[in-house]
């Protein structure tokens, strides 16, 4: 058994090669001559609209040239502030061929947050939606960018007309000529000094807790990750079960549907670098409605449901689900934030054929993308996010005077150590954009590695699995007991007429308690306050109870990755410790 108070230490099982190439090589060297000339991005809203590999290299050239005529030069940050879009992977791969930086917003930031970002990134161009477009001109005239470095984000024969009072370029203005733009190519990348180095994308952490921070992903970084998450799909189980779902998708092909962000890390590495390696045909959703998803998901056979926990709870909330076929879903993920493992087998039951099962994931910005998850054929109760990805090491760091053994479930039996996540592995970032103090918290050097702090409490088991209880910054502290904020979300989600939920610190008396926001569920009968309370007190010890009140609000503010933004909830008068 571990020695209390010490670190526990390890290790991936899989050894990979990565290769030192730059992230448009390394993409557009996928696949075969054939395979390259298959249709590949589609919009799901209009699958006639989109485009195979090969044509991906040809506007990639065409934007790469332009960028450079433009006059951006190596390093330079091109800013994207739009929703989903069919050339979202065009403008991140032209960005880097053309040896800038690829940098992108929420299409929810407001003009503030927008604004910070330009200024934060030092962002010379702009690109937006039509949509956003009048909130992008308001940030990049307080962040002192010229309207002429203002374009509209659009698909090459978009008929813009009804655009036209915004006076705004389309990007496409800045393309070179196909005939120009033939024989120019990108500045290839063969050292791994060069690899590491060079930055290509600039992806900013969430700021749940405070300002975001540029996190600079290196092209090293960025065709890691992509290497070690096709290595984990790739394995098939040795079983009768495992080699069936490998024949059914052979026969069928990877068909994913992109409904989360693109602009986020997941987007960018799963649909825009992973797609290509594996051959998966990517149906981009520009706007995510639960209905609209069940339908692309039915209608397009998608073969692998990529999810957060708020996608999850609103799967289980649908009164129909019969109306949907999703039997050609082989695998289901869950990340972002950790899922009530009740609310996955839910899924399984209402959607999937039997022996298909929701298994989380986890990863960080910081980490490019993924840090650890299954293989499809690998079994789970739906608790752990997975094991390490090739080439990782995890260690668990108890924290000084903290007690985690309030919150941590079997680990306190099992008598694991649980405290601070630190990983390590090719993926993890260069640093924080000019932020060099930030990075020095985070990026810790033991013994010769090179550690990234995550900042979220964990624990690991004898298989190896890795648990993750809450963020270190979110626990609340009740009379010396920790209490995890997630643990009391998960429970409170599995209520039939909760929507949504999110739980967080409220100081009453200079004394910290939980606290409950609820969002109800149009169209249940309505739940009191009281029910709620109750249903925690029955559930857990004293110390995790809402003390802190039980308030119904109309939304739970959330990241565009599903993350709640506590310091974005309310702040009411506290109720005292009636409940």
């Amino acid at each position: 058994m571990q020695k209390p108070g010490s670190p526990r230490i390890i290790k991936s099982p899989y050894t990979i090669d990565i290769p030192p190439i730059d992230v448009a090589t390394f993409v557009f060297s996928s696949g075969t001559a054939s395979s390259r000339q298959k249709p590949q991005y589609f919009d799901a809203t209009s699958p006639s609209k989109c485009y195979s590999l090969a044509q991906a290299e040809g506007f990639v050239k065409r934007v790469g040239l332009g960028f450079q005529r433009l006059g951006l030069k190596p390093d330079d940050k091109v800013l994207l502030y739009s929703n989903n879009r069919l050339f979202f992977p065009v403008l991140l791969w032209g960005t880097i061929a053309a040896g800038c930086v690829f940098t992108a917003a929420s299409p929810s930031a407001s003009a503030s947050e927008l604004e910070y970002q330009l200024r934060d990134s030092e962002a010379r161009t702009l690109i937006t939606s039509p949509d956003t477009a009048s909130i992008a001109l308001k940030a990049a005239t307080k962040a002192g960018l010229p309207r002429d470095r203002v374009y509209l984000f659009c698909d090459p024969e978009e008929d813009l007309k009804r655009h036209a009072s915004l006076q705004l370029r389309p990007w496409t203005d800045i393309w070179a000529s196909v005939e120009e733009s033939s024989s120019w190519s990108w500045r290839k990348i063969t050292t791994l000094e060069d690899a590491m180095s060079t930055t290509a994308v600039l992806n900013y952490s969430s700021g749940t807790t405070g300002l975001p921070k540029g996190v600079e992903i290196s092209h090293y970084n960025l065709v890691a990750n992509a290497e070690q998450v096709v290595f984990k799909r790739n394995i098939v189980g040795n079983t009768p079960e495992g080699r069936a779902r490998k024949a059914r998708v052979d026969a069928s092909g990877e068909r994913w549907l992109a409904p989360l962000p693109m602009y986020h890390a997941y987007g960018q590495t799963y649909y825009c670098i992973n797609a290509p390696l594996i051959g998966a045909k990517v149906f981009i959703m520009p706007k995510f409605t639960i209905d609209t998803y069940l339908l692309y998901l039915d209608i397009y056979h998608v073969t692998t449901l990529t999810a957060v926990p708020t996608i999850m709870v609103m799967l289980t909330k649908q009164s129909h689900p019969e109306r949907y076929n999703l039997h050609a879903v082989e695998t289901a993920g869950c990340g972002s934030a950790p899922l009530n493992g009740d609310i996955g087998r839910l899924v399984e039951k209402m959607y999937f054929r039997p022996g298909v099962h929701v298994k989380q994931g986890w990863g960080m910005t910081e980490c490019t993308c993924s840090v650890a998850g299954f293989a499809p054929d690998d079994v789970d109760d739906g608790s752990s996010v997975g094991l390490l990805n090739p080439n990782c090491w995890a260690k668990i760091v108890p924290v000084e005077d903290r007690d985690f053994k309030s919150g941590t479930g079997s680990a306190e039996s099992d008598g694991e150590v649980v405290g601070e996540l630190w990983v390590s592995g090719p993926n993890v970032m260069k640093g924080y954009y000019k932020k060099p103090e930030a990075t020095a918290d985070t990026i810790v050097y033991e013994d010769g590695v090179r550690w990234l702090r995550t900042g979220d409490v964990a624990y690991i088991d004898k298989r190896e699995r890795i648990y993750i209880v809450d963020r270190l910054k979110e626990l609340i502290k009740v009379k010396g007991l920790q209490v995890s904020p997630t643990e009391l979300e998960l429970a409170l989600l599995t209520h039939p007429s909760v929507a949504d939920a999110a739980v967080t610190s409220a100081k009453i008396n200079g004394n910290e308690y939980p606290r409950g926001f609820i969002v109800q569920k149009k169209g249940a009968p309505a739940v009191t306050e009281q029910e709620l309370a109750d249903m925690i007190k029955r559930n857990f010890a004293p110390h995790k109870w809402l003390t802190g009140g039980v308030y119904f609000i109309d939304a739970i503010p959330r990241t565009g990755s599903g993350k709640v933004m506590r310091r974005a909830l309310p702040n009411p008068d506290p109720k005292g410790s009636k409940l």
